[in-house]
């Protein structure tokens, strides 16, 4: 049997002992290039705040948010915009869903309002 034949068995022998890696997946929100924003995603652009007060939500252009609630150290991820849903996923793995219903939006049971006037305390920073 030929040197080549040789090799050539091994390296197939070797890759089903060990499958090359798997390829990483692609971020779904492209944060590099811009497009124009869907009507849905000027929709909900802006800072939210829950009815009680204690959260406040920013959501930026490039499909980050910042989330702070009261005191608590600030966080923040990525989120989409699919019409009326939003899906979002923090930077920490969480993930959950959300719906702009007559101007508001809502997560399960909390609800949103949209801030009328600049937060004092200043912007939430989460931003990477």
């Amino acid at each position: 049997m030929p040197f080549s034949q040789v090799l050539q068995s091994l390296g197939a022998l070797a890759s089903i002992i060990a499958p090359a890696k798997q390829p990483v997946r692609p971020l779904e929100i492209d944060l590099e290039l811009p497009e124009p924003l869907s009507r849905a995603e000027r929709a909900v652009l802006g800072r939210w705040i829950s009815e009680d007060g204690a959260i406040r939500l920013d959501l930026r252009p490039n499909g980050r948010f910042g989330k702070q609630r009261d005191q608590a150290p600030s966080h923040g991820g990525r989120y989409e915009v699919d019409a009326s849903r939003l899906y979002f996923e923090s930077d920490t793995g969480h993930v959950w869903r959300g719906e702009l219903r007559r101007g508001q939006l809502a997560f399960g049971e909390k609800r949103f309002r949209r801030a009328s006037r600049p937060d004092p305390a200043g912007s939430i920073r989460p931003d990477r």
